[in-house]
Formats: C-alpha cells, sequence, structure tokens
C-alpha cells in the first residue's frame, strides 16, 4: 500500500507540473531499486518473477556483502543468500545473529521465518547418491521459505535399479520433480520415463576423474532421450528452486 501511495504521489506531481517526465520516471524507478556505487538492489523482483532476488555470495567483498544484506534486511525484512563460503557465513552469522538464520548447503536465509499461508503447491526433490545431498537442501530451503511443501528422497540412484522405483513411490502427490545427480547424471532420464511430471534435473559436481565435476551429467541430461526435461547448469539449486516455482504457480493459475 506504501508504495501505491508513492506511485500515486509521483503521478500526481507529473499531472500538476511540478515534475517532468524524466524526473518523473527516476523517481518511480528509485521505488524498485535501491543501491550504491557496487550494487543495484532488485527490491521488487518477488513481485514481478514470485522468486525474490538471491544475493550470490561469491566473489563480493565482505563490505559489500554486509551492505547488501543489510540494506535487504531492512527493505524486506528476509534475505536469500547463495554460494557461501566458510568465511562469509561465518561473518553473517556473528553480524545478523539477532536475526533468524537457516541454513541448507551454501544457502542462508536471514530475517523473518513467516511463510506464506497458503501452500503454492508440493515439489519433489529426489538426489541420486549421498554426495548430491547438500546442494538438494539448498533447493529445499529456499523452496519451503517461499510456500512449496518438499517431499524428499534421498540417495535413489541408478546404481540400484528398483530405487528410482522405489523413490517414486513417496512422490504421489507431487506437482513437480527436482532430481540431483552427478556421476553420469542418469536419473532424471530414468524417473521421467515413469511419470509425466514436470521434470528439473540438476547435474552436480559429484563424480570420478574425466567429467566428475558435472560435464559428464551435465550432457548426459542434456542428451535425455525422455523428451522434456528442464536441465539447469551444474549445481544450480537456486536455478532449480526457480524453475519449481515457475511451474507451480502456472499450475495455481490454470486451477484457478
Amino acid at each position: 500500500m506504501a508504495e501505491r501511495r508513492l506511485f500515486d504521489d509521483v503521478l500526481h506531481c507529473f499531472r500538476c507540473g511540478e515534475i517532468d517526465e524524466s524526473e518523473a520516471g527516476a523517481r518511480i524507478l528509485e521505488m524498485f531499486y535501491k543501491g550504491q556505487e557496487h550494487f543495484l538492489l532488485d527490491l521488487e523482483r518477488e513481485k514481478r518473477l514470485g522468486f525474490p532476488e538471491v544475493v550470490y555470495a561469491e566473489g563480493k567483498t565482505m563490505a559489500d556483502l554486509l551492505d547488501i544484506v543489510a540494506r535487504l534486511l531492512e527493505a524486506k525484512g528476509k534475505v536469500f543468500i547463495a554460494s557461501l563460503g566458510p568465511e562469509p557465513e561465518a561473518k553473517l552469522q556473528e553480524t545478523f545473529h539477532t536475526h533468524g538464520i537457516r541454513i541448507g548447503g551454501r544457502v542462508m536465509v536471514i530475517g523473518s521465518s513467516e511463510r506464506p499461508s497458503e501452500e503454492l503447491g508440493v515439489a519433489g526433490v529426489v538426489t541420486a547418491g549421498t554426495s548430491d545431498v547438500p546442494f538438494a537442501q539448498e533447493c529445499v530451503l529456499l523452496l519451503e521459505e517461499l510456500g512449496v511443501r518438499v517431499v524428499t528422497s534421498f540417495d535413489a540412484g541408478v546404481a540400484g535399479i528398483h530405487r528410482p522405483v522405489m523413490s517414486m513411490q513417496k512422490m504421489r502427490d507431487v506437482n513437480v520433480l527436482i532430481i540431483f545427480a552427478g556421476m553420469e547424471g542418469a536419473l532424471p532420464t530414468v524417473l521421467a520415463s515413469l511419470t509425466d511430471l514436470p521434470v528439473v534435473a540438476v547435474p552436480t559436481p559429484i563424480g570420478y576423474g574425466f567429467g566428475g565435476q558435472g560435464e559428464a551429467a551435465l550432457k548426459t541430461m542434456l542428451q535425455s532421450c525422455s523428451p522434456g526435461i528442464t536441465v539447469v547448469n551444474i549445481g544450480n539449486s537456486v536455478g532449480a528452486a526457480a524453475a519449481a516455482i515457475r511451474i507451480l504457480r502456472a499450475i495455481r493459475k490454470g486451477r484457478g
């Protein structure tokens, strides 16, 4: 409501001739973006896309990271941070310890623990191996914070061909599947051949030697003979969560 009043105030000033078109445009942009010399915060991204701005921590100076988190926390009450290393994670814990902090893998959420009152949908999160679980936990944290109920099945890889079938027994009520796999990355193809659910495949940097940093898994997923799989980049749990949110929002609109 406050943003609507600010928008109306700008339009009123423009109609009355107090500001010109250029100034009106600048003021409107200021409502949506806040920043400093090194960054520009997209405060309304969640309203546009259904998925919030996620701060990418890797490569940022500690000063910029702390400044960005503080400003987002003040503006939005909750901050999502990804690709955290041990040092920035410890510094954020120390600096914002009075706020609620939740961690999954290298993803951290700081601020309000309040979640949407209405469930957006149900996502199934499956991993091929235990080594893939930290990446899956990042995705689970993001989804749950955004109002998605998550059903998990870990260590369901094709090394024991009965395991993928067993994992699908838990997925009867889900609306979308997110599947994490390293090594040769075969699990999304197998599961996509057993269901008509939307499948988001995430290659993980888990494996041996040549291609073992996720390249082999990524190529397998891109060359899947089960058509219609959505593939994100290596280890991109944030992109997988965002894709699932888009799918779930589209399903909700269709039902509405």
